[in-house]
């Protein structure tokens, strides 16, 4: 059985989206291309650089760092590629797109972002949002992976990029920590 923990929309800036099974502002620095434009940059490097920037956020607050999941990458991908072409700026079928490739789950959560060109821009906005932040500073997940595409989401902004990072903590895993003062501290 799976229960929402949260089901929030933040219009244009980004909505946050928490699923789990019962029981169970971005500095940059030292992080390549976080002010590079997603229209000038590759999307492994979009990808790396928001990884870097979030793990950044963890890591100052004394959080482990996540690693980047290539099945999160390619639900994250799928989904930010669906919203630009579709208009749907929306967590939709969020747990079967999940588990849709095959990631075994314990814990899993949602930001997606439109009308952000840089990662730098989009680290400092969910970071700015109680609910995003709070997802980016869970100390229970483990896992991240990162959609990013040069466009935005009609009707929810213009020119930029969208974005979306799924984040998890897979079945077989036990939570890297307890320390939840980080994410009762959002938004930063």
């Amino acid at each position: 059985m799976r229960r929402v923990i949260r089901s929030l929309g933040l219009g244009g800036a980004g909505a946050v989206w928490v699923a789990m099974l019962p029981g169970v502002a971005a500095a940059g620095g030292g992080c390549p291309n976080a002010n590079t434009p997603a229209v000038s940059a590759s999307l492994p490097a979009m990808r790396e650089s928001v990884a870097c920037l979030i793990n950044q956020q963890r890591t100052s607050r004394g959080l482990p760092r996540l690693t980047v999941s290539p099945k999160l990458n390619t639900v994250a991908q799928r989904w930010t590629n669906f919203m630009v072409t579709h208009g749907e700026f929306s967590h939709a079928r969020f747990v079967a797109r999940i588990n849709a490739v095959h990631y075994r789950w314990r814990t899993v959560a949602e930001n997606i972002a439109t009308g952000y060109m840089t990662p730098k821009q989009v680290v400092a906005g969910w970071m700015a949002s109680p609910d995003h932040c709070t997802n980016i500073l869970d100390p229970s997940i483990r896992d991240v992976g990162t959609g990013e595409r040069p466009a935005p989401v009609r009707g929810f902004a213009s020119g930029r990029a969208t974005w979306t990072q799924d984040f998890g903590l897979q079945r077989s895993q036990t939570p890297p920590s307890h320390n939840r003062g980080p994410a009762r501290g959002c938004p930063y």
